[in-house]
């Protein structure tokens, strides 16, 4: 079960890379999510949502005039859920389209483990150690291991 989860969140973060290399922003909750994403190797216009002296709607405004598409990726908490459901309706109503698919995807797959992006380097290094116990042996698997500790 590891390794079929392991391996979906990785298409679902290659996804996120992919979309993050094309220009399509990328709306997170703060720096944190932001250091985690990079950890990963994903690379973008990341559109901080906490923190920002910006409301909410002009937080989706900024995301709606730089492209067509926008993905949200906010926490999987509660507040998360709020802020994801009231982004997606606000750039929606900003001819723009909200992508909510990745994150709910994400969510799907890490829902009993983490409740927020931030978490995501450690996470995906504990299902790697699942699935490969002696990964310490095979280091052009895990490159990336060592910037995530």
């Amino acid at each position: 079960m590891s390794y079929r989860r392991l391996l979906r969140l990785s298409e679902e973060l290659d996804e996120l890379k992919k979309n993050g290399e094309e220009g399509v922003p990328i709306l997170i909750e703060g720096k944190k999510d932001e250091e985690a994403l990079e950890k990963l190797g994903i690379k973008g216009d990341f559109i901080k949502v906490s923190g920002s002296h910006l409301k909410l709607f002009e937080v989706a405004e900024l995301a709606a005039n730089s492209s067509s598409k926008v993905i949200i990726l906010t926490d999987f908490d509660k507040k998360g859920n709020q802020l994801a459901k009231k982004l997606s309706r606000d750039i929606q109503s900003l001819g723009s389209h909200p992508n909510l698919q990745i994150r709910k995807r994400i969510m799907g797959l890490t829902r009993r483990y983490i409740k927020d992006i931030e978490s995501l380097p450690k996470h995906i290094i504990q299902l790697e150690l699942d699935v490969y116990p002696h990964s310490c042996c095979i280091p052009s698997l895990f490159s990336y291991r060592n910037s995530l500790i």
